[in-house]
């Protein structure tokens, strides 16, 4: 019903009731508190009137009112100061990271969801993506994100039925990090929106604890922190790994970094509560599956396992068996029909007297084994590197000797002793003699340090060159002067140092002459 205008003679003469008084919607569109009127638009002439401090409090008034979104319905990322205490914010469930972005590695796509299925199903039931953490993927190389693609599918069972994998690339493809990037992104997401395990543990030989450790902080920046079990006291030890298996609070340690030897011994502490995941470093260890150590990890309570081995599985078929069987258990069955199955019969076509029928077998048998383990086993060859790394010059360089390397080698080749035992041929034992000769003077070219003992001891070769070692003689203070070697080497190094910032490594066959190294760094 339309409301019917009043004249202006209606309006004045009191005729309309109370409970009709109808306000316009142009006028007061907004209640506005006592606050505002004073400094709405019907006020502003009077601003010019207020003082300088009641001015202030006018300005102060307005930008004490919090501020609000001028979005509707729209929900903080974070929580606000509106929000109680105790109640559960409605988001929308989405991946972690954005996996539109750019360089983004995405390890799962959910389905396609259409909006009607979106709205029939449960909320808490929708899978998102999983996404790399942009902090690693924007590091990965193609074979690396390769890999990390690679070992999730594996321990999350995309692949087959089973849950683990072998890691088998050279040196140098960085295994270490893509194991960082897996553990951290099962550590942090899934496709339920939750942390797909809560620990994880990586055994490893003891002297590469450390290294571990340091790679996590470096790739990760801080972001966890891991336990790296290196020695210790025995009640230290057990406190802290008991710790960490009783564990169940994410907010913890969720990474245990433990050598193989420790592990073994206190196997019965960590094999109580489930592990998420265990990668194994330098896994060709555990190619006896009878060894302490073997036993010890097959007794943890995990499915998902990971094995790195930077050197190719040997042709043994048992050891082989034993490598599959720790990251896949029951994958070839058991010891006895493995070999019933496949050992014997491709064994039996190797031999140099097998039939055709034997070999024809045995070429069948081999082929439906390796169909079968290159589901969970990868290996690449350092030769994908060569599109990063420059071109390779190799250069021989021959040094001479100095005057105390060469008396030493002439007293040596002139001794009767070292005549005698290469004239004498007929015993095995002289071969073995030789060959120990060799040894030793390779060691003096490298320097008179490493077979100063010999020299002092009068062994064969040396009975005579106590003469030649200067009085002043001292092991303990390191003279590259005193080896053609270790002169130029030190040349080098120290142009290298002033005048460029490469990096050098520096190898040989003894761990004595590493020594020597070290003695000289720590020298320069």
């Amino acid at each position: 019903m339309k409301r019917r205008s009043l004249a202006p003679s209606q309006q004045s003469s009191g005729k309309l009731k109370s409970n009709l008084n109808f306000i316009t919607p142009f006028r007061n569109k907004r209640k506005r508190n006592c606050n505002q009127e004073s400094l709405s638009s019907n006020h502003q002439p009077q601003l010019l009137s207020l003082s300088a401090v009641e001015y202030e409090q006018a300005v102060a008034i307005i930008l004490s009112r919090p501020f609000k979104v001028p979005i509707a319905n729209y929900v903080p990322e974070y929580s606000s100061g509106n929000r109680s205490l105790g109640l559960r914010r409605t988001t929308i469930r989405k991946a972690l990271h954005d996996p539109l972005a750019c360089n983004a590695l995405v390890l799962y796509v959910p389905p396609d969801y259409t909006e009607h299925e979106r709205l029939t199903m449960d909320p808490q039931k929708i899978l998102v993506h999983v996404v790399v953490d942009p902090l690693l993927s924007n590091i990965l190389r193609p074979h690396q994100r390769e890999g990390v693609r690679f070992m999730y599918e594996c321990v999350e069972g995309k692949k087959g039925l089973f849950n683990g994998c072998i890691m088998a690339d050279e040196m140098g493809l960085g295994k270490t990090l893509q194991c960082v990037t897996l553990v951290w992104t099962l550590l942090r997401q899934s496709p339920d929106c939750k942390p797909t395990i809560g620990k994880a543990i990586i055994v490893c030989p003891s002297s590469l604890v450390k290294n571990w450790e340091k790679e996590f902080q470096k790739w990760l920046q801080g972001r966890m922190h891991c336990l790296a079990m290196e020695g210790g006291a025995k009640d230290d030890t057990v406190r802290s790994l008991e710790q960490f298996a009783y564990n169940t609070n994410h907010r913890g340690t969720p990474v245990l970094i433990i050598s193989y030897e420790t592990f073994r011994i206190y196997a019965e502490i960590l094999c109580r509560n489930e592990i998420g995941l265990v990668i194994c470093d330098e896994g060709h260890r555990l190619k006896n599956s009878d060894n302490l150590t073997y036993q010890a990890l097959m007794g943890l309570k995990t499915k998902r396992r990971v094995l790195l081995s930077g050197t190719p599985i040997q042709n043994d078929l048992t050891e082989y068996f034993s490598l599959i069987n720790f990251v896949n258990p029951n994958m070839l069955g058991t010891a006895a029909e493995f070999k019933r199955s496949y050992e014997n019969v491709i064994l039996r076509g190797q031999n140099s007297d097998s039939s055709d029928k034997e070999r024809e077998r045995a070429l069948e048998k081999t082929q439906q084994l390796i169909a079968l383990v290159t589901q969970c086993i990868i290996r690449r060859t350092n030769q994908i590197l060569t599109k990063y790394l420059p071109m390779k010059f190799e250069m021989v360089i021959c040094v001479k000797l100095t005057a105390i390397q060469i008396a030493l080698y002439t007293n040596f080749l002139k001794s009767e002793k070292i005549k005698r035992s290469l004239q004498e041929n007929q015993s095995n034992s002289s071969s073995l003699t030789a060959l120990a000769d060799i040894t030793t003077l390779k060691k003096l070219c490298n320097h008179p340090n490493l077979i100063f003992d010999k020299v002092t001891a009068k062994e064969n070769g040396f009975e005579n060159s106590t003469n030649v070692i200067p009085s002043n003689y001292n092991t303990k203070v390191f003279s590259p002067e005193l080896s053609g070697k270790f002169m130029l080497l030190d040349f080098m190094l120290a142009t290298i140092k002033a005048n460029t910032d490469d990096k050098v490594v520096l190898i040989s066959n003894y761990t004595q002459t590493l020594d020597l190294f070290e003695q000289l760094a720590r020298k320069r």
